[in-house]
């Protein structure tokens, strides 16, 4: 997670989507003890990812689960006491029933009446009216554009780098039942509502040891199976990087939200698949550098499904976490 200056206040939030009768509507909330209208948003609890926080506030403000889509402007301005607010925005639907993503999500509070009295979907023109604040129509336009060019309907294909594992010197047996550490597992069980974020319903991993503890936690609280691969290993790379790019490629054409655990030597070559994916239009960036992520990091690309092949409309990371 980025480190931001001090005086800094960390919030996510939602513009969660629908379509009705061909007409796009987006979800906004009231706050009373202001009477202003916005998008559903809240401050970064300890030790929270921004995935998390953004769907944890939805929920509270609107009992709404949701699954996040691709990333929107984020939004900086003063508040008091001299501080600045840094409020992170995702697109959003609301989650299928049944959700095997939010089964794995920690139970959440409704927000108080005095806090949210109210909650209205909207057309485009009507937040364009009703929204108090004109710097929350930076992500409506955004999102709306996404819309209109047939780019927002999208899924994830979230990359995960195993957490940290024990060192290969001080490990004397088979290096596929080498273990995460205690950091490891704290950062296995972080990412868990992470995962759940995005909506993954299928969980690929390489079957060594530290990869399947990176996504256990996950798998076991959404009661996903983990499938895996040897041509993900470490070993199976190396020997045949051709095997492992082509199964890559299944992966990546598969059309629901996947999670993949890997080791930092094939990162290089899922980096390649996701860029081969990449186009004028995609927002954000791929890593730039080898190692591409740190231990127990996650990349996500927003994938649209088309006729020829995936495209990326949007490309995020999440690497530890830092604290505030």
């Amino acid at each position: 997670m980025k480190r931001y200056p001090p005086g800094t206040v960390v919030a996510a939030g939602a513009l969660v989507w629908r379509e009705r009768d061909g007409a796009l509507q987006v979800l906004a909330v009231h706050r009373p003890r202001y009477d202003d209208w916005s998008w559903p948003k809240g401050k970064l609890d300890p030790g929270e990812t921004l995935p998390h926080c953004a769907i944890r506030e939805v929920a509270e403000e609107t009992r709404k689960q949701v699954i996040l889509g691709q990333p929107l402007p984020t939004l900086r301005y003063p508040i008091a006491g001299d501080k600045t607010k840094v409020v992170k925005y995702w697109a959003a639907q609301v989650a299928p029933v049944k959700s095997r993503a939010v089964a794995a999500r920690p139970e959440v509070k409704p927000a108080a009446k005095h806090e949210i009295d109210r909650m209205e979907w909207l057309t485009v023109e009507q937040a364009r009216a009703r929204i108090t604040f004109r710097d929350d129509l930076r992500p409506l336009e955004v999102l709306v554009d996404a819309y209109e060019n047939g780019r927002l309907d999208t899924h994830a294909f979230v990359l995960a780098r195993h957490a940290r594992a024990r060192r290969r010197k001080a490990w004397k047996r088979s290096d596929l039942k080498r273990p995460i550490t205690k950091q490891g597992m704290e950062r296995a069980q972080q990412l868990v509502p992470l995962f759940a974020a995005f909506g993954v319903t299928r969980i690929t991993s390489s079957p060594a040891e530290r990869c399947l503890a990176t996504v256990r936690p996950f798998a076991e609280a959404s009661g996903i199976p983990i499938k895996t691969y040897d041509e993900l290993t470490e070993p199976g790379h190396a020997e045949h990087p051709l095997r492992t790019a082509r199964r890559l490629e299944k992966l990546l054409h598969s059309e629901r939200a996947r999670l993949v655990c890997v080791h930092r030597p094939t990162l290089p070559t899922i980096i390649e698949m996701v860029r081969a994916a990449i186009r004028s239009y995609t927002r954000g960036a791929l890593p730039r550098s080898n190692p591409y992520l740190p231990a127990g990091g996650v990349l996500v690309a927003h994938v649209l499904s088309t006729e020829s092949g995936p495209r990326v409309v949007a490309i995020e990371s999440h690497g530890l976490q830092v604290p505030l």
